[in-house]
């Protein structure tokens, strides 16, 4: 999921994403409406992205049986 994707799921949050070290993590702020404020961190901006929103597991399809 992209940040803006995120934005659309979730409008009543406020989100903040930086990096302010060359090479260092980039950090992820996601600011709820009563002033709590979450954290994360990752190498890169996707890699924050899914440590606050992992993505959803890709499901694999029934197995076919002897007659498919």
């Amino acid at each position: 999921m992209t940040l803006d994707d995120i934005r659309a799921r979730y409008p009543a949050l406020g989100f903040c994403i930086y990096a302010l070290d060359p090479g260092a993590a980039v950090t992820l702020e996601i600011h709820s409406p009563d002033g709590e404020v979450f954290t994360f961190t990752g190498p890169t901006e996707q890699a924050a992205l899914d440590a606050a929103f992992p993505p959803e597991p890709e499901t694999a399809p029934p197995p076919g049986n002897a007659f498919d």
